[in-house]
Order: structure tokens, then sequence, then C-alpha cells
């Protein structure tokens, strides 16, 4: 890997976005020196990693989105001739590392670590102002924890290190690492940031609830229920945190899902079985997709939601998730009373009282009180609640739904093959795995 970012490193770049009056650091084109000695410039180079992140069709927003979407039934392809989707939708044998989009996510979300490592490393030298260095890192290191953390959901290891031939570590070393940038990002933010740095940085993002969201995340996926527990209270549930665009940078996810010609909507189901079908009457679903004309066109299911418009904002989290995560964190601990009360916020919420406008106004639970039924309740409602989100493929593992080659699979793939952008550059790139 870092002989690709070398070679993409090649000459500085500034880019003006004028309807969001931010001055961004294309993180292609950084020379490093010109970089690192500037507070102002390394504020343009977080806004340029914030860009990479969220927009364009090799930004790691829409490739997430699209690996999870089409491997466990939330998308249809329309059109079969983009390839790499269509590779991704058939799974199995037919993915392999030369897979564009798995080149785009790995590179992209690479390049935002190398980038915020950057920050990071040069942070204190651009300026003798402790508050502004801190956050500028809290910044950062939100951005190096996500990328790793995104990771980690697609590839069974990745690299930490940013060095030739990197070693690769495991899924808990990276969630662990991810966790570990969390809580140095929060210790900054808790301090105090410092308005020089967040006057200049794209400011739909909120930062401290942003981390707070993340460390419940990942933490859940480590299996640490407690801390899990701690980080989702801490969590604003009426905060907006989100990626913004604006006409000369369009939402990716809108922009290509109205073309009509790549991804939409497979049905009303969000990729669920049978047995956990949507209630019909929940409100999520018309929030989420709109429903064909039966006689005429019974099939043309339309994505609405974060993505009608180039302007939609989408959301760097949900606070469904939130409690949805506490929701699950009980029941893995055996306490339902618990876990029942924070999934029933999520079935009776209504769209006045979410900060989204997304509620299902449904019933209260009322089936059984046992852990399977429990978890299966808030499995169904993560993957109504969180579509689209790119959480699916990591939800259908953890709850051991039936997987690539199990009968009535659920998915097509468990985890994906190493891009040859990465192995042709890295002798410690693992064996890919079969499904």
């Amino acid at each position: 890997m870092k002989n690709i970012i070398k070679i993409i490193l090649l000459t500085l770049l500034t880019i003006q976005i004028s309807s969001c009056d931010k001055v961004i650091l294309d993180p292609n084109s950084t020379l490093e020196p010109d970089v690192t000695g500037s507070t102002e410039n390394l504020i343009k180079l977080i806004n340029g990693i914030q860009q990479r992140w969220s927009t364009d069709r090799s930004g790691v927003i829409y490739n997430l989105t699209h690996i999870s979407g089409l491997n466990t039934k939330e998308l249809r392809l329309l059109n079969p001739g983009n390839l790499d989707e269509n590779e991704i939708l058939l799974g199995g044998a037919d993915v392999n590392g030369g897979n564009g989009i798995l080149n785009n996510i790995w590179t992209n979300a690479m390049l935002v670590r190398k980038e915020a490592t950057t920050v990071i490393n040069a942070a204190d030298g651009a300026t003798a102002d402790a508050s502004t260095a801190n956050s500028l890192k809290a910044y950062a290191l939100f951005y190096r924890a996500m990328a790793h953390g995104t990771l980690i959901q697609f590839f069974e290891s990745i690299p930490l290190e940013i060095i030739d031939n990197a070693p690769f570590k495991n899924r808990a070393e990276v969630l662990q690492n991810a966790i570990s940038d969390l809580q140095t990002a929060q210790g900054y933010i808790s301090s105090g940031l410092s308005s020089e740095v967040t006057s200049g940085v794209f400011n739909s993002v909120d930062l401290a609830n942003s981390v707070n969201a993340l460390l419940a995340r990942f933490n859940l996926m480590l299996g640490n229920y407690d801390e899990a527990i701690a980080a989702a209270n801490a969590v604003n549930l009426s905060a907006n945190s989100t990626w913004e665009y604006d006409a000369a940078v369009p939402n990716p996810l809108a922009f290509w899902f109205g073309s009509q010609n790549v991804t939409q909507a497979r049905d009303l189901n969000f990729g669920l079985p049978s047995s956990l079908l949507p209630n019909t009457n929940d409100a999520r679903i018309p929030f989420y997709i709109t429903v064909p004309d039966p006689v005429n066109d019974p099939s043309n299911f339309q994505l609405i939601g974060f993505w009608a418009d180039n302007l939609d904002q989408i959301p760097v989290y949900l606070p469904g998730e939130m409690l949805l995560i506490k929701a699950e964190s009980y029941a893995r601990k055996d306490d339902l009373v618990n876990a029942v009360a924070q999934l029933d916020m999520v079935l009776t919420k209504t769209a006045a009282n979410d900060a989204y406008g997304l509620g299902a106004n449904l019933p209260a639970y009322s089936g059984a009180m046992t852990k399977e039924a429990v978890l299966d309740e808030i499995y169904k409602n993560r993957r109504i609640e969180l579509y689209l989100t790119g959480l699916s493929l990591e939800d259908t593992r953890r709850f051991g739904r039936p997987g690539a080659t199990d009968a009535n699979a659920e998915r097509n793939r468990d985890f994906y093959p190493y891009p040859n952008a990465e192995r042709d550059n890295n002798t410690n790139t693992p064996t890919n795995p079969p499904t």
C-alpha cells in the first residue's frame, strides 16, 4: 500500500468549494512537506479527507453501501453492464481481487487513514497552541478509526502500520486500535475544541457525538457490551451529524440511484428472510422506499430516504442505531427486560420523535421473552432502521444468519478477497478467504 500512496501523492492542489465556503486539500494530490508545517493546510487536508470518504462513486460511502447492499439483498442491479457491481451481486467465486469496488473502498479508506495520520503526526509542529493541535488530532483520529473499523467489516484482516510490507492484523486488534483512537479523540474533545479548527472544517459532522457513536458501534462488534452501552448513552439522540452535499459535490448515492442505470431498492423487505419480514404498517418502509404501481410496474421499487435528491444529507450514524446497540448489548448480557425497553423505543418511535424523521410507529414488542426471540427482533429492526448504512453484512455474521455456503443463505460472501492493488505491493497480504 505504501508504494501506491507514493505514486498517488504527486502534486499540491487546493480546491475551493464555494457554496460550503471551505477550502480543501485533495488528499490524492498532497505533497506532505507543504502541508505539515501549516495549521491552515492541515485543516484543508481534514476537509479533503471528509470529501474522499463521503463523495463520488469511488468514495467510501458509495462502495461500502454497494458491497453490503448487493451482498445482503438490500439492492437490485438495474444494468449488469456495471460489471463490478454485478460481481458483488453474484458473490462467491465471481468476486476477485480485481473488482473495482473492492479496490475503491480499500484504496480510499487506506488513503483516509494515511492522510489522517499525517495530520496527527504534524499537528504539534504546525502550531504552538496545544488546544489547536489537539483539535486537529481529534478530527484525524476520528477519521482514522472510522477507516480501520469500516474495512474490518469487509476483510478478515488489514494492516495498521503505514510501512512497506505492513503485517496484517486480525479483527480484534483492528477494532481495539480503532477504539483506542476514538478514546484519545474523546479526551481531546472533552478539553474543548479550538474555534480556529472548528471554524475551518466542514461543520455538518458533530464530532463529539460521532466519536461516541463509533465507540458504541465498534465496542459492540468487539463484544464489549458494557462499554457499548456507556458510549451509546453518551450520544445526544437529538443531534444531527451528517455528510453534507451541494450542487458541486452531490450526494453520490442519490446521484447514482437517480441515474436509473446502476442500482435501486430490491423490494420492501430490506433483505430480510420470510421469517422476519417487516410489519406492513411499519412507517420506515415508506420513509426509505416507494411502493411501485402493482399493475403497470410492480418491480420498480425506488429509494428515497436519505438519497432522493443530490442535496440530501447522509447521517454519519442514526439515533436508532444507538438504541439498538443498547438493546443488543443488554440481550447478549441476558438482561432481556432492559433489552426490550430499548427495542420498544425503536418500535414505538414516531417521525416527530426522531432527529431525521425516521419512525416505525409500531406497537411495543409482544413476542417471547427469550434471548433468541429478542435477538431476532433486534436483528430485524437493525436491518430496517439501518437500511443501506453499510452495516448489514456485519450484522448477518454477528447474528449468526445463514452464510454464503449455508442453505437459505442470507449473504453471498462472508468476507472479501484482498484487492490486487494491495497484494501487488505487500508480500504479507494473506490468502483470500474462500467465501
